[in-house]
């Protein structure tokens, strides 16, 4: 009977966390319009896979791109849309209703579960990768008493990879959810990789925590790019100034460190998704 039931609590689960999701995946294609996608290779699988969370600006052309890479290296790729179903176009502050960073991490919590319930995925080799605000509910993730305060016990991410992230300290007053996102207890597998031209998120406030971590031991590693800002990636900005409500901050996309970006990325998986021997 018990057994039955936590099928049927299972099941309603997966259903649930579908709907947020696309259900049948495509080879990869630039979507006409910007929405949560799934993209698979070829093939029957089982493929490691990775879940996408973007910018408090919502979905971005960078995460279409980054998906192109992960569906070229044999990933499935889910481009996870954090706003829309909540009614949300954009989610920057210092804007009133914030969805906060751990809902960014719950989500991708459930796309996690939801991929990891999928026969063409392997279900061991599912990471986060996140930018900015999604970058810092990577971080959050990646702690284990988070995750387990949250999430509970079972199998969570196999790593986690977080591009230009705010990680601690103050950054306004009616921010107080994104002050602090980099714990002191990592037990996944964490790379940040940083711009030391970043005015927005600074790099300084994640540098010292991963220092610390990385001293005890911890999964922690780092890469700061000289020359790069925040969204690095976004080819879209050409180094002009962008102006919001919570500042005026320097955006200049560069493709050749949004390559080097992925190379460093791929190494760092390859070494911690290798498939266990048998």
């Amino acid at each position: 009977m018990r057994v039955a039931l936590l099928a049927i609590i299972l099941a309603t689960v997966t259903a649930a966390e579908a709907q947020k999701f696309p259900t049948t995946p495509q080879p990869f294609a630039r979507p006409v319009a910007r929405a949560a996608a799934l993209y698979k290779p070829e093939g029957a699988g089982p493929f490691p896979a990775v879940v996408l969370s973007h910018t408090c600006s919502g979905l971005s052309g960078n995460l279409y791109n980054w998906a192109e890479r992960f569906t070229g290296a044999g990933y499935v790729a889910l481009v996870v849309d954090h706003l829309g179903p909540r009614g949300r176009k954009f989610n920057c502050p210092p804007y009133d209703l914030n969805v906060s960073v751990t809902e960014f991490a719950t989500d991708a919590f459930e796309a996690l579960r939801f991929l990891q319930s999928q026969s063409y995925v392997d279900p061991r080799r599912v990471v986060q990768v996140g930018f900015s605000q999604g970058a810092m509910a990577g971080l959050r993730i990646a702690s284990a008493k988070f995750a387990r305060a949250n999430f509970g016990e079972g199998r969570h991410f196999a790593a986690v990879v977080s591009l230009y992230p705010h990680c601690n300290g103050q950054v306004g007053p009616s921010n107080q959810d994104h002050m602090w996102n980099f714990y002191d207890d990592i037990s996944t597998p964490l790379l940040l990789l940083l711009g030391e031209e970043d005015d927005e998120a600074r790099p300084d406030s994640c540098i010292p925590q991963a220092r610390k971590n990385a001293a005890r031991g911890q999964p922690v590693s780092w890469k700061l790019y000289p020359n790069a800002t925040h969204a690095f990636d976004m080819a879209n900005f050409a180094g002009q100034y962008v102006t919001f409500q919570r500042g005026r901050f320097t955006y200049r996309g560069d493709a050749q460190i949004a390559g080097q970006a992925w190379l460093e990325m791929k190494t760092f998986l390859d070494r911690n998704l290798a498939p266990e021997p048998k």
